[in-house]
Parts: structure tokens; sequence; C-alpha cells
């Protein structure tokens, strides 16, 4: 599937009055954040917000995180503030519906072109919590997702986040063994798109 860059600058918030940039790309305007695709000088603010916001496992190295990049660009982003700092990210790329990506392992393999999109971390620093962030940056992702193709999404729910990925759509599922690399209470959930 062609990476295509839909909207890397679209900013999204709280407000969610649409308008439409010279460009025809509809913004939803707001002071709060902005997403847009991860650029070299993000990394040391997604490693801290990933140490940060994780405690039931150890933060995946950068190596890792940025092989999630690496396989698709066009479903990665960060959200900025008006001060254009970055307070959240959210690392997305193709993988089989039916599998689990483990935690700390660079995936070698190319699943493209898989119908589906494996949301593989969203993170909030903890500062920027309750703002409407998390739903902003997956707004975005599912935006650019329906305009790549993808057909449905999964993910693994952790420390508690099942109930925020349900109020986006997704579902829990059994018929996927979580690996043991993600700690007890580990859900795995699916959406369709």
């Amino acid at each position: 599937m062609p990476h295509v860059f839909l909207k890397p600058n679209v900013s999204v918030g709280q407000a969610g009055k649409g308008s439409v940039n010279n460009e025809g790309n509809q913004l939803i305007e707001t002071h709060l954040h902005h997403c847009r695709e991860i650029i070299e000088t993000d990394w040391g603010a997604i490693m801290r917000i990933q140490s940060e916001v994780y405690y039931e496992f150890a933060p995946e190295s950068e190596v890792v995180m940025r092989s999630k990049l690496t396989q698709s660009p066009a479903t990665c982003f960060v959200a900025t503030g008006s001060n254009n700092l970055v307070h959240a990210y959210c690392l997305a790329h193709p993988y089989p519906p039916d599998r689990v990506a483990v935690l700390g392992r660079v995936n070698s393999e190319r699943w493209a072109p898989s119908a589906n999109l494996y949301v593989h971390d969203l993170a909030v620093q903890q500062g920027s919590t309750g703002r409407g962030v998390a739903q902003a940056l997956f707004h975005h992702l599912t935006s650019v997702a329906l305009a790549h193709g993808y057909r449905t999404m999964s993910l693994v729910a952790v420390q508690q986040a099942a109930g925020f990925w349900e109020r986006m759509g997704f579902l829990s599922s059994t018929a996927v063994t979580i690996d043991e690399s993600y700690a007890s209470g580990a859900i795995f959930m699916t959406r369709q798109l």
C-alpha cells in the first residue's frame, strides 16, 4: 500500500468546530493540540513520555520505537501544544489482525498490504491528560487509516486503558493470545473502520 501523507498538519482538539484550509483539508480548530508527522527532534520527548506513562512493563528502546515509524511513517504522529512541544504520540503500523506485536522487538517483517492497522502505542504525557489529546490523535489516525484503505484496527490495551478504547469503538476479543511481554490484565481489542 503506498504511503500518502494526508493532512500532516491538522489542528485538533476539544472545540470540534471544523473549517477548511487553503489546501482543502478539514481542520478542527483549538489552541490545545496540533497533530503532525514525527520529526527527528521529537524522539527525546517521545521516549520521555513513554517512560513517564508506562509502569507495568519496561519501556521499549528507541530502536524498537523508531522501527514502527520506519514501517509506516504515514500512521505515526505527535500532538503538540501552542508552544510546539510534544504532548503525546501515536505509533501505528500494518499488522495481521489475528496477531499481537511483541513488546521490545523490532518488527523486521513488513505486513503491507494488510487491511489491519495495529495501534502499537498512543501515549499522552501526564500533564496533558484529560484535555482530549488522546482522542484527537486517535481521530487523526482514523482519518488517515480510512484514506489508506485500512478496514480494521487492533491493539492491546494495557494499564486499565480498555475503557478509553471502548469509547473509541474497540471491542475486546479473546480470539488472540496476548504475548507474555505484556503485563497481566492486557486486553486484545479490535475495531471496524
